[in-house]
């Protein structure tokens, strides 16, 4: 199961400090503590940024991160244009996150990584997240039928069925379909699409109660459903021994009891 780090993410106000000031030495750190905790991929979220600052704060990030660590970087806008602008300050070839079944961010985004020959990310969701698991296929099927149109399939396509809050009004519910989905994509799509799930979405302290403790245990049954990338807080022992131990379990790892004690 592969790691991606979502600590590099402007919602977090030390992050946010740190761009705002181009505190180059906190990015370089902070990527370098993802790496060393295990860390195999590193998004980078610069949050909403106005035309003004778009590219001079990509650029800066990008060539920031890239300089400070070997992982790969993900890179995380809610329009394609920052995509792609973003994706030209890259030595390396990046993750694109992310697409949506919306039209407007489907296609242009798939698009982008077709032509540059990426992996990209594509959400289940179009302007809200549906309740269900057959809901959330069905919208992957629209996402794999575009991007199969456009030779992305299998492992470049990663799909994410989009956790909820758990404490939010109707978070069992979709805690439960999201499970359902990362099971059934395999059996309704050959080749299959990867599965992530962006697991600090499910116990974000946002949503008003605290539900931390439930990460670790959503993680161990959303990798016996199938999970193949986990978007999580690479800083969190606990997390990232789960991790680690679950590899053991896939045949990753020697079990050496000392290693995943507290």
């Amino acid at each position: 199961m592969i790691v991606a780090a979502d600590n590099l993410t402007t919602s977090r106000p030390s992050v946010r400090r740190a761009v705002e000031n181009r505190d180059e030495a906190f990015v370089r750190g902070l990527c370098a503590s993802l790496e060393r905790a295990g860390a195999a991929w590193i998004d980078l979220n610069p949050g909403y940024l106005a035309a003004s600052r778009r590219e001079d704060t990509w650029s800066w990030l990008v060539r920031t991160a890239e300089a400070a660590c070997a992982a790969k970087l993900i890179l995380d806008a809610a329009d394609p244009a920052s995509l792609e602008l973003a994706l030209g300050f890259c030595t390396r070839p990046p993750v694109l996150n992310m697409a949506t079944a919306e039209e407007s961010r489907l296609g242009p985004v798939l698009d982008i990584a077709a032509y540059h020959g990426l992996e990209v990310i594509a959400a289940t969701m179009t302007a809200t997240v549906p309740p269900s698991a057959e809901e959330r296929l069905a919208l992957a099927a629209l996402i794999v039928q575009e991007a199969e149109s456009r030779g992305i399939n299998g492992e470049r396509l990663i799909i994410d069925p989009m956790a909820m809050p758990l404490a939010l009004p109707g978070g069992e519910a979709h805690a439960a379909a999201v499970l359902a989905t990362l099971r059934a994509l395999p059996q309704v799509f050959d080749p299959p699409p990867r599965r992530l799930i962006a697991l600090s979405n499910l116990v974000t302290a946002s949503a008003g109660a605290r539900s931390g403790f439930a990460a670790a245990p959503y993680l161990a049954a959303a990798f016996g459903a199938g999970l193949e990338v986990v978007m999580m807080d690479a800083l969190n022992p606990e997390l990232m021994r789960l991790v680690r131990l679950l590899n053991v379990f896939e045949g990753q790892g020697i079990f050496a009891p000392g290693e995943f004690a507290p």
